[in-house]
């Protein structure tokens, strides 16, 4: 018993003794939300050759599309789409605190030509997250490159944003069910 009681002691000595540098480095990887998230372009685990895929799109043709988000919730809550064809989709922030649209296995598979705002003009990125003020619009041209059902979450607050992966424990899709899916089709 004294044995047990001696490890238990270490273990908590240790985890205070090393909790300066352990908070050292959750710093480092915390952020606030005040910028979108992206991934370097030469990530393996993104698709493949995205500036052929969009200098082939007919982007006359885009289709345009809304996303808002309204008292945290995502409205549309499932959106479908189809494979190769160009979308304009604008995304809307209509509550009062800043939001995240988090669709980082989506982001993997589409083929982004540009993101604007009303202040600036972003493109060669690789998504992962987007950040939205109160009121803000962004829009997103994109092709989706691959089918399938990719869910997306909306989030706020501190988290890990290390680029491929992200961590809020204060998401709201974890804690209201700010949730949706985008839905790409052959």
């Amino acid at each position: 018993m004294a044995g047990k009681l001696y490890l238990k002691q270490y273990k908590f000595i240790s985890y205070i003794k090393h909790a300066p540098f352990l908070l050292a480095i959750g710093l480092s990887f915390t952020a606030c939300t005040g910028e979108n998230i992206y991934a370097n372009l030469t990530s393996e685990s993104y698709i493949s050759a995205p500036q052929e895929i969009i200098e082939a799109a007919d982007w006359g043709a885009a289709k345009t599309f809304e996303l808002r988000i309204r008292q945290n919730e995502f409205r549309p809550a499932i959106i479908r789409l189809t494979q190769g064809e160009p979308y304009i989709m604008l995304v809307e922030n209509r509550d009062d605190i800043t939001h995240m649209l988090v669709a980082e296995d989506f982001f993997k598979t589409i083929a982004i030509r540009k993101i604007l705002s009303q202040t600036l003009e972003i493109s060669d990125i690789n998504l992962i997250g987007l950040h939205l003020n109160p009121g803000e619009i962004k829009e997103i041209h994109f092709i989706p490159a691959r089918d399938g059902w990719f869910d997306f979450e909306g989030g706020h607050g501190p988290g890990i944003f290390a680029t491929d992966y992200i961590f809020s424990p204060l998401s709201l899709g974890v804690i209201k069910g700010m949730v949706g899916s985008f839905v790409v089709e052959e």
